[in-house]
């Protein structure tokens, strides 16, 4: 099985921008007692306000793994 991956816009808890955070993990997302989605930024700020949640496609991930196999990376 996997892991299901998001593009998550939400508001930076240092700048108050709103930034976008892509292939964050489901377990970075949660609801607070209202319902509402927030995202754990790290350690320090773990409930920032979320704008947007887009699940990644699985055809994508795949895609990119692919080209990776492939190509490798620039550190390699």
């Amino acid at each position: 099985m996997t892991k299901k991956l998001f593009n998550v816009k939400y508001v930076n808890p240092f700048s108050g921008r709103e930034t976008t955070e892509v292939e964050v993990s489901a377990d970075r997302l949660s609801q607070n007692d209202s319902g509402e989605t927030v995202f754990r930024y790290n350690d320090f700020h773990p409930t920032c306000e979320v704008v947007g949640v887009v699940e990644v496609s699985q055809a994508k991930l795949a895609a990119k793994e692919a080209y990776f196999t492939r190509w490798g990376t620039a550190s390699e």
